[in-house]
């Protein structure tokens, strides 16, 4: 729980310094050198100088004026300097943690997938195996339904020629009997 206060602490801070520094930075330009700061600097205090000298261009106050601008100036470089440094590496931390996380996804993703795919080839042999018995036993009980019906037809059989041989014997007899006696 620290480490998110830390990091959502660290995404606030990191948020309002890229804030200012586009806010600020849009507005500003930033000279490389002393000479054009002094220079600007002292085109600020050329436009108002009876405001910072009491109405005599010219005076101390004026000097200490555009001093007082450059000593600024400089110390908004430094910090938006700063600022922007600090943003990169808040953007280069998040995009490892970034890269961190992806990569942590893509893992679970595949160890699912295998997941899957183990588990759809244990179902196709279960569902193999159901069929094979399936037709095991219906090849069993195929084979039990022909013997069973062979001995019924041997049964019948055996039964016709036990009715027909005793129909037969008895006419037989019955014609003998009357053959034997004279009429």
């Amino acid at each position: 729980m620290n480490a998110d206060n830390r990091r959502t602490g660290t995404m606030i801070v990191a948020m309002s310094l890229f804030l200012v520094s586009v806010a600020y930075g849009s507005d500003s330009k930033i000279e490389p050198t002393a000479d054009t700061i002094s220079s600007k600097a002292s085109g600020i205090h050329e436009e108002r100088p009876e405001k910072d000298s009491g109405g005599k261009p010219g005076e101390s106050g004026g000097i200490l004026h555009g001093t007082l601008n450059v000593v600024l100036m400089e110390e908004r470089t430094k910090v938006l300097s700063e600022i922007d440094k600090q943003r990169k590496a808040t953007l280069a931390y998040l995009t490892e943690e970034r890269l961190a996380v992806m990569s942590e996804l893509e893992k679970e993703l595949n160890r699912v997938t295998d997941l899957f795919q183990s588990e759809r080839q244990a179902t196709m042999v279960e569902v193999e195996a159901m069929g094979n018995r399936v037709i095991e036993n219906a090849n069993l009980m195929s084979e039990q339904l022909i013997d069973h019906f062979f001995i019924r037809a041997i049964q019948l059989a055996l039964i016709i020629i036990i009715v027909s041989s005793i129909f037969g014997f008895i006419i037989f007899r019955l014609v003998t009997k009357s053959k034997g006696t004279p009429s």
